[in-house]
């Protein structure tokens, strides 16, 4: 059996210690790793998007929609499903996101990078809408 040098580590516990066999905790690990596996993999659920806009094509439609004060609506990721809400873009958020006044008049931040469409009811283009 060869030691692992760790003499490069300060702490005399971390120079010192050595592992006497982990191999016999391995049949423990294996039943709950793979439950846990399992459960995983049963509630992820990956569907590739249909389209999707680039950073540029967003900030310029949200800048159009700010400019003209446009009612649009916004699909965005958010844990994992996709979640629409319609309004007006109020204002930037440190670059990386939009205020959104939402219909029922409350405000809401959304992130740049999780907005999947923009659609409103004039302007943006029919192939955006899928």
């Amino acid at each position: 059996m060869s030691r692992v040098d760790r003499s490069y580590s300060k702490y005399e516990s971390i120079r010192t210690y050595e592992d006497r066999g982990k191999m016999k905790w391995n049949p423990f690990a294996t039943a709950e790793l793979a439950s846990a596996h399992r459960d995983y993999r049963s509630d992820f659920n990956f569907e590739e998007p249909g389209f999707s806009l680039e950073q540029d094509d967003k900030m310029t439609m949200l800048s159009f929609a700010k400019s003209l004060q446009l009612e649009i609506t916004i699909e965005y990721l958010s844990e994992k499903t996709n979640k629409e809400v319609t309004g007006t873009v109020l204002d930037w958020k440190d670059k990386t996101g939009i205020i959104f006044k939402k219909q029922d008049g409350h405000y809401q931040e959304i992130d740049l990078k999780c907005i999947v469409k923009l659609t409103d009811k004039e302007y943006f283009d029919p192939y955006l809408k899928q």
